[in-house]
């Protein structure tokens, strides 16, 4: 009997040193925008602490992770819940602003805020423009001697922006430099694939 329990003791004791192996493979296929790999790396160690010591059996691991996503699921429903009841107001008088007002958390829509408020430190020049193709530069200032520069593209026939420093691609929000660029182009409404859920 006790040699069946050191058995398990060394298979359990080997589960927790497997970790390190196996959360980074199991969390391979999950975008984590906004973080970088050593940021998750820490973050995912630090969640499953929460439910595997040396001491915990794989049902007791099983049993505690299931238990912590029921609540942290609880927690997103009465966050929704509580934006659906309150409204963040506008910072612009921007028709795109408000499409984004309407459809996401507060949370979210804090994010994009800031983007709409640095369009102030934005000035767009159109650069090249042919069959409803158009390059921009959108210069930004940073400080009072710096500007920074990204090329901004504008297809409007597939009603597609994409800037280079690639912010929606990273974090899923419209940048400032393709606000800029949309306002020049007297956008009112975005298309859906610049709305994520």
């Amino acid at each position: 009997m006790s040699i069946r329990r050191t058995i398990e003791n060394d298979e359990e004791a080997d589960l927790y040193e497997d970790r390190h192996i196996w959360v980074p493979i199991y969390l391979d296929h999950h975008l984590w925008a906004e973080m970088r790999s050593t940021k998750r790396s820490e973050s995912m160690h630090s969640f499953f602490n929460k439910f595997i010591t040396r001491n915990s059996s794989l049902i007791q691991f099983v049993k505690q992770y299931d238990n912590c996503l029921g609540s942290r699921e609880q927690k997103e429903r009465e966050s929704d819940a509580a934006d659906f009841h309150t409204v963040i107001p506008c910072a612009t008088k921007s028709s795109i602003e408000a499409q984004f007002q309407h459809v996401y958390t507060h949370q979210k829509f804090r994010k994009v805020q800031a983007q709409f408020r640095g369009k102030v430190n934005c000035i767009t020049r159109l650069t090249n423009s042919a069959l409803g193709y158009s390059v921009y530069k959108v210069g930004e200032q940073v400080s009072s001697s710096i500007f920074n520069k990204f090329v901004v593209t504008y297809d409007s026939v597939a009603a597609q922006v994409k800037c280079q420093c690639l912010l929606f691609e990273s974090r899923g929000i419209l940048c400032r430099h393709a606000l800029s660029v949309l306002s020049f182009e007297r956008v009112t409404q975005v298309s859906p694939r610049y709305i994520l859920e």
